[in-house]
């Protein structure tokens, strides 16, 4: 197996890890009603949390297997999930689909807010439609994930 192919396996499989955190996210965030009480509202603002994180590793980590430049700047998050939706000719395909571009800047910017707006209470209904946001940006974005997925395939026996 060659170093090139190595590297691969340990995306894929850093990958699939990743996502299916993102999944068990998702669910923790569905488990509770936020507006039941503080704890199920820190709890569902936690997931989406964790949740989109995740998700941008997924992207950090694509960035560098196709060693493209490491991101810097204020803006660095939009502009890696900007790229993210744009395919780059030779390289690799959108890593999500355009229906999903706005659901997942909408928990970058939720993300952004729980990080910063300390003082801030948890809006139950807010955190509902970012349950809804993540649900349609996870939905969506599966069959492109598992197909890029499916392309990191095992090495052939001739490379063992």
């Amino acid at each position: 197996m060659s170093p090139v192919d190595v590297r691969v396996l340990a995306a894929r499989a850093e990958i699939e890890r990743d996502w299916a955190g993102v999944l068990r996210q998702l669910e923790r965030a569905r488990s509770v009603d936020p507006a039941a009480g503080d704890p199920e509202a820190s709890l569902v603002a936690l997931a989406l949390d964790h949740a989109y994180e995740g998700f941008e590793q997924i992207l950090l980590r694509l960035e560098r297997a196709l060693s493209l430049p490491e991101r810097t700047g204020a803006s660095w998050h939009r502009s890696l999930l900007c790229d993210a939706a744009t395919p780059i000719a030779g390289v690799r395909p959108a890593l999500f689909p355009a229906q999903a571009e706005q659901d997942w800047e909408q928990l970058l910017g939720f993300r952004h807010f729980l990080r910063h707006a300390y003082a801030a209470e948890l809006d139950p209904e807010r955190l509902r439609r970012n349950v809804d946001h993540l649900s349609r940006a996870v939905e969506r974005t599966d069959p492109m994930l598992q197909a890029l997925l499916a392309t990191l395939a095992a090495p052939s026996d001739d490379d063992k």
